[in-house]
C-alpha cells in the first residue's frame, strides 16, 4: 500500500482546514503594518490559524519576530534539522475569477482560491505529513521543522531573520516548486528604471500604471491621456481590441480626455509565457501616438519590451544546458505627468551569465530615456544542489515510490525559499501532468493531489530521517 493510500482517509480533515487558511486574505498590507504587524495583520491572523492548529494537533511550535511560525516534530534536542520552507502569503487576488477567491472552492474536482497552487495547499500537504508521522508515532532521530514564511511573496525579510534566531536546518526542502526533484533554481534578479514623468504638446500621457508585484505578470493596465481627439482614440482603441480577442478592455471620454483600462492575463513572473501583460500591450497601442519627452521615451521602451519574454532586444539571450534560457517580464509601470516613472524588469536566468552583463545590456537599450538604473533590494543568484547529493537522491526515489515511475530531477525558473540552504531543493507540490495556475485569476490545484502530496511527503520525510 502507497502512503498516499494510507493518506486518503485525511482528506476530509486535510480539506477543513485548508479553508479556514484560504479565507485569510494573507497579502502584504502596508496600511496595517507596524512593528507588531511587519506585513499587516492579516498575515499574523494567518499565523495565528497556523499555531492554533499545531495547538490542537500536540505539536510544539513558536514564532519569530511575528514573521515565521514553525511546527516541530521529533525529539527537541537532536542535533540535526530537517527544515520543510514554506510561505503563507499570498499575491493579490486580481480581476478574472468566477469565484470568490478567498473562499476555498470546489468545481469538477479542482479547488480554486488563492494560494491554491502556491502555496497554500501544498503548506497543509506538508503540514498534514507530520501530522500522520505524529498519529502513527513514527519514531525519529532527527528534529523535523515546518518553517512557515510570511513575505516569500515580496522581499524576503522574513527567513533570514528565522535563521539568525534558530539556526538553518542542515538540510531540507521546500514544497513550493514542482515534482519531481528541482535540483537549481535561476538567479531572481529585479531591475529598476527610475526617471522623470515630462510631458508635453496636443497628446499628454497623464498617467499610466500597470502592475504591482516583481513575481506577476500584470493582468491590468490604465491609462489617463489628455487629448483633443480624444474620441478617435477611444475608437482606436475598440478595434486594437477586436485585433487582440485574448484582451479585453473599456474607455471613458471626459472634457478633452480619455482614460483607457485593459485586461491581460496575470500570471507567474517565473512562466511569463503564460500571461499576457496587459502594462505592454497598452503601451503598444499608446506608442502609435504623438506623445513627447519622456512620455514618449517611456512608451517606446514598453512597446521594444513587449512580448521580449528571451531578451533578445536587450542582447541577452542567453540558455545554459543545464539550467535552461532566460527570461524577463516587465512587471511594474508607472508614469506620472510632471511627476515620476518607474519600470520594474524581474530577470530569471542560467548559471554563466552575472548581473553586471544584465545591468550594461539594460543600459545599452534604453531608447532614449534617461533612467537611473538600480538593483531592487532581495535579488538572488542561481542555485544549484549537486545530483550526486544524497538529498537528491532520497526525494527522487521518495516520489518514484509513490507514483510508480522514476523522473529526473531538473532546474527550474521559480525561486523557493529552497535556495536559502546549501542543501535545499525545491519539491513539490505541482504534479507534471498539472497546468501551472500560480497568481493567475481562477488558481487551482485537483482535490485529488491534495493527499497524494501529502504521502510523497509522508515517504521523503521518513527518508531523510534515515539518511546517514
Amino acid at each position: 500500500m502507497t502512503w498516499a493510500e494510507q493518506t486518503k482517509e485525511y482528506e476530509t480533515a486535510l480539506l477543513a482546514d485548508l479553508s479556514r487558511i484560504i479565507k485569510i486574505p494573507s497579502v502584504l498590507d502596508d496600511k496595517t503594518s507596524s512593528p507588531q504587524t511587519p506585513f499587516g495583520v492579516d498575515m499574523m491572523r494567518a499565523l495565528a490559524e497556523m499555531e492554533a492548529l499545531a495547538f490542537r494537533d500536540g505539536f510544539r511550535f513558536g514564532r519569530v519576530d511575528n514573521m515565521v511560525t514553525w511546527i516541530e516534530y521529533g525529539p527537541s534536542d537532536a542535533a540535526e534539522t530537517i527544515g520543510i520552507l514554506t510561505h503563507i502569503d499570498v499575491v493579490p487576488a486580481g480581476d478574472g475569477w468566477k469565484t470568490n477567491p478567498f473562499q476555498l472552492t470546489q468545481i469538477d474536482q479542482y479547488l480554486y482560491g488563492r494560494g491554491t497552487a502556491d502555496m497554500k495547499a501544498d503548506l497543509m500537504a506538508a503540514y498534514y505529513a507530520l501530522k500522520f508521522l505524529k498519529d502513527h508515532q513514527v519514531k525519529v532521530q532527527k528534529k523535523i521543522r515546518l518553517i512557515i514564511g510570511t513575505d516569500e511573496e515580496n522581499g524576503w525579510r522574513d527567513l533570514p531573520r528565522y535563521f539568525a534566531q534558530e539556526g538553518e536546518p542542515c538540510i531540507g526542502f521546500s514544497p513550493d516548486g514542482a515534482f519531481p526533484v528541482v535540483n537549481g533554481e535561476k538567479a531572481f534578479q529585479t531591475v529598476q528604471l527610475r526617471f522623470s514623468g515630462d510631458s508635453a504638446g496636443s497628446t499628454v500621457l497623464q498617467r499610466f500604471m500597470a502592475g504591482d508585484r516583481i513575481n506577476v505578470v500584470p493582468g491590468e493596465a490604465r491609462a489617463r491621456v489628455l487629448a483633443a481627439n480624444a474620441v478617435e482614440i477611444g475608437q482606436a482603441f475598440e478595434r486594437y481590441l477586436k485585433k487582440y480577442p485574448f484582451l479585453k478592455g473599456k474607455f471613458t471620454v471626459n472634457d478633452g480626455s480619455i482614460r483607457l483600462q485593459l485586461f491581460g492575463q496575470q500570471a507567474h513572473s517565473a512562466y511569463p509565457f503564460d500571461g499576457k501583460n496587459a502594462g505592454t500591450y497598452l503601451a503598444m497601442f499608446l506608442n502609435t501616438y504623438p506623445f513627447t519627452g519622456d512620455a514618449k521615451a517611456f512608451l517606446q521602451l514598453l512597446t521594444e519590451y513587449h512580448n521580449d519574454i528571451a531578451g533578445q532586444h536587450l542582447g541577452l539571450a542567453y540558455s545554459d544546458v543545464e539550467m535552461g534560457d532566460l527570461t524577463v517580464n516587465v512587471a511594474i509601470m508607472r508614469f506620472n505627468h510632471k511627476g515620476q516613472g518607474n519600470i520594474a524588469l524581474n530577470f530569471r536566468y542560467p548559471q554563466g551569465i552575472q548581473l553586471p552583463i544584465v545591468l550594461e545590456h539594460v543600459k545599452q537599450h534604453l531608447a532614449g530615456l534617461p533612467a537611473t538604473i538600480t538593483v531592487k533590494a532581495g535579488s538572488m543568484e542561481p542555485h544549484l544542489v549537486p545530483l550526486t547529493d544524497p538529498l537528491v537522491g532520497v526525494l527522487s526515489m521518495a516520489y518514484a515510490s509513490e507514483v510508480g515511475m522514476y523522473a529526473a530531477p531538473r532546474t527550474s525558473s521559480g525561486g523557493s525559499y529552497a535556495r536559502l540552504l546549501k542543501r535545499g531543493v525545491a519539491f513539490g507540490g505541482q504534479f507534471p501532468d498539472v497546468m501551472v495556475t500560480s497568481h493567475q485569476a481562477n488558481e487551482r490545484v485537483p482535490l485529488a493531489n491534495l493527499t497524494r502530496t501529502m504521502g510523497v511527503f509522508v515517504a521523503a520525510l521518513i527518508g531523510l530521517e534515515q539518511l546517514e
